[in-house]
């Protein structure tokens, strides 16, 4: 009687287990549908999905607060981003924006073309290198994303006073 018991509590933790290391993160989703993780930066808290029609998903994914994101345009990230996934393509998405000089445009869909990611913003249609959106990206507010390539810019700069006047001279 012991052992029977012993067995079904075994069973039981082992069937705990196995259902809490099954859950797949989000970024492991978007990898299943064909896009990279780095399309979602790292201050993801929970996400939900809901089979849609046949291979799609709608999807609600929330961040710990809005942020920003310097990939070739800078991106800013609602709280709660959402849309529909299905292989190689997002649909109805709601929660990006991306900057275009002054002006920021919606992000409509995202779709997988070759080796680029291809941005649909209104009548607008922007190409990226998938490479850029490989590592998780780090979320920021506004401004240290948009200063993000300066990086190089700060680093080049004089370190001492007579440095400082030959760049002035120059």
């Amino acid at each position: 009687m012991a052992s029977s018991q012993m067995s079904i509590l075994l069973l039981a933790l082992l069937t705990l287990t196995a259902s809490t290391s099954a859950i797949p993160t989000i970024y492991d989703i978007v990898n299943q549908f064909g896009f990279p993780s780095g399309i979602l930066p790292d201050s993801v808290t929970s996400y939900s999905t809901t089979p849609s029609d046949g291979d799609s998903f709608t999807f609600t994914v929330y961040l710990k607060n809005p942020c920003y994101v310097k990939y070739d345009y800078l991106v800013h990230f609602d709280s709660e981003i959402s849309g529909k996934i299905s292989s190689g393509k997002i649909t109805e998405l709601k929660g990006l924006k991306a900057q275009s000089f002054w002006f920021w445009l919606t992000i409509d869909e995202m779709k997988i073309d070759g080796s680029s990611l291809q941005f649909t913003l209104g009548l607008v249609t922007v190409k990226s290198d998938i490479a850029l959106f490989v590592p998780i990206p780090t979320c920021k507010d506004k401004a240290l994303a948009a200063c993000d390539h300066s990086t190089k810019l700060i680093s080049q700069l004089p370190i001492n006073a007579g440095e400082i006047d030959k760049v002035i001279m120059e």
